[in-house]
């Protein structure tokens, strides 16, 4: 037997170390099942290894029990033989051997022999509407019928209304005869000292039929070997069992976690296939995670086939086809002839090979005074006359009609005493059974359960040292001494700022794109409303509209008493054209307004103007305020618009002529005409209808194109022009204050690296005790996969960290203007802004790779002659060709070796170095330089400034860019076109 090894005492607590440190990781809960690795841990330490035996409920499962332990223990017959749970436990020695028993309750009772009833069709024929079988006239009833089913029956071949009638008249019995023992609701329990009995009257107390139909769970604890470690032999109802209760009870355990392995017997007695419980059987099993291929099949009375070769090679065919890959593999047994065969060795002649001692009970004699045959004295001489011994062998005595069946089985006995005994255990398949559980139990089991285990969580390690190497890492790559730690977040700051300005700009650009591409809601809902309102007034105006109110006013304009008539009609129009314009500029300004309330609002709300506002302690670089101020001259702009669109309201349309046919047009002449002869001004008032219609086509058109066509697109233009002019200035500006906010944050920084560094500090030995507290469990586990010889499963450790002292790690970001689009610097027409470039223009440039660091001042103007011709008239602005020699994250190296003069390139004969740092590679922000140049590589650059003390030459390519990123996706155009793009070019680069 596989001991327990020593180590494995602390395994509980290793494992349940490594599921605390896992669930202190958030970033891993809910990506393990820890309740398959409790049950693998719980199966490891302290093994309760159930067996199941599951199968039909006439396979022969408890005879098969019986067969393996070599013990006539459990109650075996024909058919339907077990209704209980009956568990098979080690008793440390034989004295210490007993049995438990468990009783149904009243109310289970009654459940079982109302359903029994219900089948056998007892409740109507006795008229019993409750079964209640506590009244005694109702259990006799019951015999009675039970009784006159059952009849004198002799043979085997009960049928099943037979045999349920005997199950009904065994629950009967059995419960008149425990009624002491059983509880109206609860089950008790007892053992078999508080029954009275001894252990072997305790077996045949619970082997009776009459008691074991009123048990619910039997407990046998044998001095077994194969028992030991914990393993249990569990024997269940079949699973298409008579009473449902039973059947459900064997798929509970089948699907229980706590099932450790099962023995799937199955009858080799069918007619080549498996039955359908047989197939949902296998199925629960195959789901059971707990289970696993822990399934040894088992198909039982293969004696039946011996005599049967069409049955034998269907059997065959079925293991064959549907079995092939089964692990554990397939055993064809007769439980019932190995169990008998095995007993049968500790018999002789003297008591008739057994008929007077172990089948004593079965051979007694019936009333007519001849000895009665025991099933196994058939079953025995069926296998003398089967394929399994030689041809006629036996056949002579088998088929002998002058013997009784005991007599014959007496007389091959005696003649081959042990050989035959011998030959009948090995054929019956059940020590080729016992041999494989044995092997399987003594030497398999624990390292498989270990092995489990460590495949169970080694996963969970694996992410646990990933996620602690990795926290590891991140705490010590953090900066450990105050100075290191301010230059690195004051490095974000600079990142932090291009962030904000570029951010600033693509919002304002959004907003426009919304605009024009017409889905900005309520932009439009408030030019709806414009609409509106125009569409209201004009309505308002043609239906108010008057004709001695315009004669009246047309006099009163030109001092006359009297007016042409067709200036009436003029009239009309400026007075309409005038009203509508008077709501298009009021509406034009409340558009406008709203507009750049919602903007600023959003602008607000916006992450970027809060950290504007703390790089740059509450100052927004006047965002707000010039957003108003451009409100203002929007505002200012549209109305001028406005009042320029109704200008042309005045004139009529062209189309007011083309209506010849129009009666309203023919009315209005005529009146008109009319008026005119008697110079009356009252006989216009008749065309005064014909002249609302003529006004209302002639103003709709208008208005449709201004609404529809001309204003929208006026206005959204110019707010295009306006705001993005606005948010390119202030990008610029806000790039320009990445000194200031560096200095405004210098002392904040400083002030919280103490805090930092000592957090970081407390994080590393806090991953360091979780290390060494993850190593010291595994270290365990592995020493109980070692004793078990599983090397092949060890989990894997974090080694110790022996690197030396904290490595300070300095970001070339923290002194160098990293990613500062040129335009930073350059003027923005205001005094304002001198300050600003002033600061940038002072700034060092640091060049750092592995082996060089180079601080270049930019130089001032007075130097540049001087450096020019030193450099053979090489001067900032020039375009120069440039090879690679080599690449850092940062920074790109060149040589020198031409540049272009006039319209011609000036070749470079002496060495001259050049560096082209990342912020002045591209717009766009960048990462590393390593995967966008290559060491040999030809470029083309603008020299930004000259070093004056080391002769080296800083570059940009940024200055070249036609759109931001071209560099990164179209490097080649880029450089094809550089000529192209100098005069471009120089107008970006910074002013000194």
């Amino acid at each position: 037997m596989t001991q327990k090894p020593h180590q494995s005492e602390n395994l509980e607590a290793d494992v349940n170390r490594l599921l605390r440190l896992l669930k202190k990781e958030p970033s891993l809960r809910g990506k393990h099942d820890i309740a398959a690795i409790k049950t693998s841990r719980d199966q490891a330490i302290a093994p309760r290894f159930e067996i199941v035996f599951a199968g039909t409920y006439s396979a022969g499962k408890s005879m098969l029990i019986n067969a393996l332990l070599g013990q006539d223990l459990l109650y075996s017959s024909t058919g339907h033989a077990t209704g209980i749970e009956c568990y098979i436990e080690y008793a440390q020695s034989s004295e210490e051997e007993r049995v438990e028993l468990t009783f149904l309750s009243v109310l289970e009772l009654q459940e079982e022999v109302k359903d029994r009833s219900e089948k056998l069709e007892l409740n109507e024929k006795l008229e019993l509407n409750l079964v209640d079988i506590t009244q005694e006239v109702v259990t006799q009833k019951l015999k009675q019928q039970c009784q006159k089913i059952t009849g004198d029956h002799k043979g085997s071949g009960k049928t099943e209304k037979e045999d349920e009638a005997d199950g009904l008249l065994a629950l009967l019995d059995g419960f008149e005869a425990n009624r002491k023992y059983i509880d109206q609701s609860k089950n008790n329990t007892y053992g078999m000292d508080e029954l009275g009995l001894s252990n072997k009257d305790a077996h045949d107390y619970a082997r009776r039929g009459t008691n074991s139909a009123v048990l619910k769970r039997i407990k046998y604890y044998c001095h077994y070997p194969l028992l030991e470690d914990g393993n249990v032999l569990v024997d269940l109802p079949g699973i298409d069992a008579p009473v449902l209760r039973d059947a459900k009870l064997t798929y509970r355990k089948v699907e229980d976690p706590n099932t450790s392995a099962v023995i799937c017997v199955m009858k080799a007695d069918q007619e080549g296939e498996i039955e359908t419980s047989e197939k949902e059987l296998i199925r629960v099993i195959r789901e059971n995670p707990g289970i696993g291929d822990r399934v040894f099949y088992v198909f039982n009375r293969i004696d039946k086939t011996w005599r049967d070769p069409k049955l034998k090679q269907e059997l065959d065919e079925l293991i064959s086809e549907d079995f092939s890959n089964t692990r554990r593999g397939i055993y064809e047994t007769s439980a019932l002839l190995g169990f008998w065969a095995s007993q049968l060795k500790n018999t002789s002649e003297s008591d008739r090979w057994g008929l007077n001692s172990i089948f004593k009970a079965e051979t007694s004699k019936g009333p007519d005074g001849v000895e009665r045959t025991p099933s196994f004295v058939l079953e025995f001489l069926d296998y003398c006359d089967s394929d399994k011994l030689p041809v006629d062998k036996f056949t002579d005595i088998v088929r002998r009609k002058t013997q009784s069946k005991n007599e014959q089985y007496l007389e091959i006995i005696n003649r081959y005493k042990t050989s035959i005994i011998e030959q009948l255990l090995q054929d019956s398949g059940i020590q080729e059974f016992r041999n494989a559980i044995t092997r399987y139990l003594t030497e398999e089991k624990r390292p498989e359960l270990f092995a489990n285990l460590a495949s169970d969580i080694s996963q969970l390690c694996n992410d646990l040292c990933e996620s602690y190497l990795e926290e590891r890492c991140q705490w010590k790559n953090k900066p450990a001494d105050i100075a290191a730690m301010t230059e690195r977040d004051l490095a974000q700051i600079e990142k932090e700022v291009w962030e904000v300005g570029e951010a600033f700009y693509r919002q304002i650009e959004k907003e426009i794109q919304l605009l024009v591409m017409d889905t900005c809601e309520d932009f439009k809902q408030d030019f709806n409303n414009l609409h509106q309102k125009m569409q209201d007034n004009l309505t308002e105006l043609i239906k108010n509209f008057s004709i001695l109110d315009a004669f009246a006013n047309t006099c009163r304009n030109h001092r006359h008493v009297t007016a042409p008539l067709v200036a009436v009609l003029g009239q009309a129009f400026y007075d309409i054209a005038n009203g509508l314009e008077n709501v298009l500029v009021k509406e034009s300004e409340i558009l406008i307004a709203s507009f750049f309330q919602r903007l600023i609002k959003q602008v607000r709300k916006q992450k970027y103007y809060r950290q504007l506002g703390n790089l740059l302690l509450g100052d927004d670089c006047e965002i707000v305020q010039e957003l108003q101020d451009i409100e203002k001259k929007v505002i200012e702009g549209v109305k001028v618009l406005a009042r320029a669109e109704c200008v042309f309201y005045i004139i009529e349309s062209p189309d007011l002529y083309d209506y010849e046919d129009s009666v309203w047009l023919y009315q209005f002449r005529e009146t008109l005409q009319e008026a005119s002869k008697s110079r009356d001004v009252k006989r216009m008032v008749e065309a005064e209808e014909p002249i609302r219609q003529l006004l209302e086509i002639d103003f709709q058109a208008k208005f449709k194109q201004t609404i529809e066509v001309n204003f929208g697109l006026k206005i959204i233009k110019m707010l295009n022009e306006y705001l993005l002019s606005m948010a390119e200035n202030k990008r610029q500006l806000i790039w320009q204050q990445s000194a200031r906010a560096r200095t405004n944050k210098r002392q904040t920084i400083e002030k919280e690296a103490q805090a930092k560094i000592d957090e970081r500090n407390r994080k590393l030995r806090e991953v360091e005790v979780k290390i060494a507290d993850y190593n010291q469990a595994v270290a365990g586990i592995n020493s109980c996969l070692e004793a078990m010889k599983l090397d092949d499963y060890k989990l894997p450790t974090i080694p110790e960290d022996h690197s030396s002292a904290t490595p300070v790690f300095i970001d070339v970001n923290s002194v160098e203007s990293n990613n500062i689009p040129p335009e930073s610097t350059s003027s923005l027409g205001s005094e304002n802004d001198s300050s600003a470039t002033q600061s940038y223009t002072e700034t060092n440039f640091v060049e750092s790779d592995d082996s060089t660091n180079l601080v270049a001042s930019l130089v001032r103007p007075n130097s540049l002659a001087a450096q020019s011709e030193r450099f053979n008239q090489l001067e900032r602005g020039n375009l120069v060709c440039c090879t690679v020699t080599s690449v850092t994250d940062r920074v790109v190296y060149v040589k020198v070796d031409s540049f272009k003069n006039g319209e011609k390139y000036v070749e470079i004969n002496e060495l001259k170095q050049g560096s082209l740092h990342i912020g002045q590679v591209s717009e766009e922000y960048l990462d590393s330089l390593i995967d966008i140049f290559e060491e040999g590589e030809a470029i083309k650059a603008i020299v930004l400034a000259i070093d004056d003390g080391n002769g080296r030459i800083s570059l940009s390519t940024r200055v070249l860019e036609i759109s931001k990123g071209e560099i990164i996706k179209k490097k080649k155009e880029v450089m094809d076109n550089a000529e192209k793009r100098v005069t471009r070019a120089l107008k970006k680069l910074p002013k000194l």
